[in-house]
C-alpha cells in the first residue's frame, strides 16, 4: 500500500505543492515506523504537542522557534484531527490541517521544510533532494536503542540515522551537504511518539557526537498542554 508524503500549502511558494512521495509498507524498519505506525494512539483527549526548534549555523546564523501540533476529535478508531502552528512570526508556514490521522505528521512537514531549505541554500532542485531522502528511508537506517530522560524517569527510545546524499555520484554540486546526517528519535512513552528530529552538516566527511559541525538543527518534543475545548 502506498502513501502520500506531501500535499501541502507552503508559505514560500503560496501555492499547493505537488510534492507527492510514496512510502512502501514493509520496505524497511524506519519506513514502517514513520509512515505506518499509529503515533497518535497514546493521545486520549484533546492535546497540544509542543516542539522546540533550535538551529546553530555558521552559514546563516542561529535561531530558535516553536512548532505546536494540536490534536482533536479523538475517535474510537484511533484516528485524530491535527492542526499545525509551524514556527512563529515571519517564519510561520501555513500548512493545512491533516484530519483523520493515525500518524504524527510533524516529521512530514519538517522534512518538507528541510528540503526547501536545502533548495534555498544550494540553488538546487527540491524534488531531487526529496527523492534522495525517500530512497534512503526505503533502503533502511542505522538503528540503535537508547535511553531518554523524560519527566524525571528514564525511558527507552529508538534512534534511526540516515545519510541520504553520501553515495550520490552528483553530490559534488552540493558538496557542503553531501555528508548530511538525519537522525530520528522515537519512543512509545512520548505523547505522539516522535521525540526528536535532528540534522547535522558535519565539518568534515564524518561526524560523531561532540565533533564540530557546520550546521545543526533539532526539533525536540517539549511537553504537552491539554485543551478544554476542541479546535473548530
Amino acid at each position: 500500500m502506498q502513501k502520500f508524503w506531501f500535499s501541502l500549502i507552503t508559505a514560500s511558494f503560496l501555492a499547493t505543492s505537488a510534492m507527492n512521495v510514496f512510502a512502501v509498507t514493509g520496505f524497511s524498519d524506519i519506513n514502517n515506523v514513520l509512515f505506518d505506525k499509529a503515533h497518535l494512539k497514546n493521545i486520549l483527549k484533546p492535546t497540544t504537542l509542543h516542539y522546540k526548534y533550535k538551529k546553530q549555523s555558521f552559514i546563516d546564523g542561529d535561531r530558535e522557534d516553536t512548532i505546536d501540533v494540536t490534536v482533536t476529535n479523538i475517535r474510537n478508531t484511533g484516528r485524530r484531527d491535527t492542526h499545525y502552528d509551524f514556527f512563529t512570526g515571519p517564519h510561520n508556514r501555513p500548512y493545512e490541517d491533516r484530519d483523520n490521522q493515525q500518524g504524527n505528521g510533524i516529521f512530514v512537514l519538517y522534512l518538507e521544510f528541510d528540503i526547501r531549505e536545502l533548495d534555498r541554500l544550494t540553488g538546487g532542485d527540491w524534488a531531487y533532494f526529496q527523492r534522495k531522502i525517500r530512497w534512503a528511508l526505503a533502503k533502511g537506517a542505522k538503528s540503535e536503542e537508547i535511553e531518554l530522560d523524560y519527566q524525571g524517569k528514564t525511558i527507552k527510545a529508538m534512534q534511526y540515522t540516515i545519510q541520504p546524499f553520501i553515495n550520490d555520484p552528483k553530490n559534488a554540486r552540493y558538496s557542503l551537504y553531501a555528508n548530511k546526517y538525519y537522525i530520528f528519535t522515537l519512543s512509545e512513552e512520548i505523547p505522539g511518539e516522535i521525540y526528536q528530529l535532528r540534522t547535522i552538516v558535519p565539518d568534515g566527511k564524518t561526524w560523531q557526537e561532540g565533533d564540530d559541525v557546520v550546521t545543526e538543527e533539532t526539533l525536540t518534543f517539549d511537553g504537552v498542554s491539554y485543551d478544554t475545548a476542541e479546535k473548530n
